[in-house]
């Protein structure tokens, strides 16, 4: 009788435990539903709920990290990933979100080695290797971004994004040969194409070619304005300084201020 009894309690116990799991994931999966579709009032609202009542809860941090991402706070998106790591650290996941955290922050390298850290827990999320060798392009560790490129485009061969990326790595990393192959195999050639080759030939001391090359891609879209950076040098080695010094003027406008380093440099 006594067995019976502990029995029937068990169960009784197991299935309020199982109706209370049931009821958290149906409130996750509400805050979950504002988060994506942008209350981010409602969600914050509700999340700041959850969490108080249930502050070890991983996921609801992850969801309030996306909603203060999607806002623009990046320092309380960081602290809430954080959180969500320290409950669930192998989460490819959180880890991504960390590293587009930390992107946006403009904390390049420790971005990269988030989405590193991310492929870490899930090696078939291949966008991550794209993700890490931007950050680390931008943190100017260029060997480092080749490296993450190269394993991107072995699942993605075709991708022009990723080709476009790669080759101003391999540029930027003192490898101007097969970076103009690379551009000249696309298909594409628009804008966004004479721009890139255009700095290959610059870095390339190839000048006349770089300034063809940038002419036409700001005549196709002027809004690529950071072309002024690379004309202005092009113009500068082709001793045409007076020309060199108005790109600089004219993309530190568009505020794009490492021209101050090469008014600085080279007047």
């Amino acid at each position: 009788m006594k067995h019976l009894i502990f029995c029937l309690l068990l169960i009784s116990n197991l299935n309020a435990f199982a109706q209370t799991v049931t009821q958290l994931d149906k409130d996750l999966e509400h805050a979950a539903y504002l988060v994506n579709y942008d209350r981010r009032e409602a969600a914050f609202s509700e999340l700041n709920g959850f969490i108080k009542k249930h502050p070890s809860n991983h996921r609801a941090y992850y969801l309030r990290a996306i909603n203060y991402y999607k806002d623009g706070n990046t320092k309380s998106a960081l602290e809430d990933i954080n959180y969500a790591l320290k409950y669930r650290y192998n989460s490819a996941d959180y880890h991504k979100l960390k590293g587009e955290i930390l992107a946006l922050s403009q904390k390049y390298k420790s971005s990269a080695e988030s989405f590193e850290t991310a492929l870490r827990f899930c090696d078939t999320a291949f966008a991550n290797y794209y993700f890490a060798a931007k950050s680390y392009y931008l943190a100017e560790e260029f060997q480092c971004a080749e490296n993450n490129m190269k394993k991107f485009l072995e699942h993605h061969p075709e991708n022009d994004s990723a080709k476009y990326l790669y080759a101003e790595i391999l540029a930027s990393n003192n490898n101007q040969i097969d970076a103009l192959k690379i551009v000249n195999s696309m298909q594409q050639k628009g804008a966004d194409f004479y721009r890139l080759r255009g700095i290959v030939y610059c870095k390339s001391e190839m000048y006349e070619y770089s300034l063809k090359d940038l002419n036409t891609a700001l005549d196709l879209n002027p809004k690529l304005t950071d072309i002024y950076l690379w004309r202005g040098l092009a113009y500068y080695f082709s001793n045409k300084r007076d020309l060199a010094k108005v790109d600089w003027q004219t993309a530190l406008k568009y505020r794009h201020f490492k021209a101050n380093n090469y008014l600085e440099k080279y007047r």
